[in-house]
């Protein structure tokens, strides 16, 4: 018998899939742009605290470190307290967070207010963890209605996002090391380039009022145990540490050693290859299974570590960028379509909560912890043989991923 339902209402049908993939790039594009401005400073924020005010290491430090415990927090916080929220309302206030800090930090070349300083990047992780759980809501809703390429639509955010970055870090890298231009000079660029991403919100359609379900702390919990969320958030763990050498000492390093004038051309190399690998991993994770993708991502990190340590170079200093720079590219990917493959629509935001925690753990830590590390040793190169070591045990256990595939989250 002939059914009465259109041909455009099917999964696989072109105007879905059309309208799957506009919802994406749209997303993207507002990323992109966020990331140009605010997420790029991060990479010259330690630096710049540190030439405008008379803070501790410790103290600069703290800053972004507050970003990501804040983040933290509001990964599984933001579950209970915004559950109403539509995923465009989370996207909107969580990217005018990002501007907001990038305001608090130009105010800090005159106030040099550490509470201020303190109190902004808390404010931001909030809006961040806001931010990533609304744009990822919407991604693996749009790829649901599609072709459940949840791994490409993942990838392909993630791509944008790391494109912003690219850009942002070559564009604020030059200003920031033209000695010609004022340091604060960075985040009046930084608040131009975020702020036409918060505009790009404005022109998203409104999704529909869905509101997930409200879990108990059973049901946090009964997540939190789930042989999956424990193996995928320990790798996410210990690829976040890659991200918080990048804030925490990176820069510091390189100013310190080579001149401000190298930060961008070497902290260029840590969001260029995440760019070329975000979609890649998200592609062949959605063909090959996440364990497999992210065993060869860890493999290949611990190889440009040990390379790295062998050259004390300029040269050396972006292999090593671009060798965290994998894991960065790839993990959150994989990590972002586990969760749509393995989590019912409504169950997802805790399920992407319970799992990214641990990657805004991994950050705070090491970017408070990396800097008090090179201080007692005084040589970046043991940082590197020490996650070459945890890298190739990571390679092992994400092929536990393979076995529980099926799992639900």
């Amino acid at each position: 018998m002939p059914t009465n339902q259109p041909e455009t209402t099917r999964a696989d049908s072109p105007e879905v899939i059309a309208r799957a993939r506009r919802t994406v790039l749209l997303l993207s594009g507002t990323f992109f742009m966020v990331f140009m401005g605010t997420g790029a400073q991060q990479l010259y924020l330690v630096p710049y605290l540190r030439g405008i005010t008379d803070w501790t290491p410790l103290m600069c430090n703290l800053v972004p470190g507050m970003v990501y415990l804040s983040m933290m927090v509001f990964r599984v916080g933001n579950v209970y307290l915004l559950r109403k929220w539509s995923n465009w309302r989370l996207t909107m206030v969580g990217a005018t967070t990002y501007s907001l800090f990038s305001v608090v930090m130009l105010a800090t070349f005159y106030l040099e207010s550490y509470p201020l300083a303190l109190l902004a990047a808390a404010v931001w992780g909030w809006g961040g963890a806001a931010m990533w759980a609304g744009t990822t809501m919407s991604i693996l809703d749009a790829t649901d209605a599609g072709r459940r390429a949840h791994g490409v639509g993942a990838g392909t955010l993630y791509a944008a996002t790391h494109g912003g970055w690219l850009a942002g870090a070559a564009i604020l890298g030059l200003i920031y090391g033209n000695p010609s231009w004022q340091p604060f000079s960075l985040y009046i660029a930084a608040i131009v380039f975020t702020g036409i991403g918060n505009l790009m919100v404005l022109t998203h359609p409104r999704d529909e009022d869905f509101v997930p379900q409200m879990p108990t702390l059973q049901d946090l919990l009964v997540v939190a145990r789930r042989s999956k969320v424990i193996v995928a958030g320990f790798l996410q763990l210990t690829s976040a540490l890659s991200f918080g050498i990048m804030l925490g000492v990176f820069g510091d390093y390189i100013e310190s050693t080579y001149g401000a004038q190298y930060i961008w051309l070497t902290g260029t190399f840590y969001p260029l290859v995440q760019f070329c690998l975000s979609y890649l991993g998200g592609s062949l994770a959605d063909r090959l299974g996440h364990g497999t993708v992210l065993a060869g991502s860890f493999l290949i990190a611990a190889a440009s570590m040990l390379v790295a340590v062998s050259f004390a170079s300029i040269v050396a200093a972006a292999l090593a960028a671009a060798g965290l720079a994998v894991l960065s590219g790839t993990v959150p990917v994989v990590s972002a379509a586990m969760v749509g493959d393995s989590a019912d629509r409504s169950r997802r935001p805790l399920a992407y909560g319970a799992l990214f925690v641990w990657r805004d753990f991994g950050v705070a830590a090491t970017a408070i912890w990396s800097s008090i590390l090179m201080r007692s040793t005084g040589d970046f190169a043991s940082i590197f043989n020490i996650f070459a070591v945890v890298f190739v045990v990571c390679a092992f256990v994400s092929l536990l991923l393979r076995k529980y595939a099926r799992e639900r989250l």
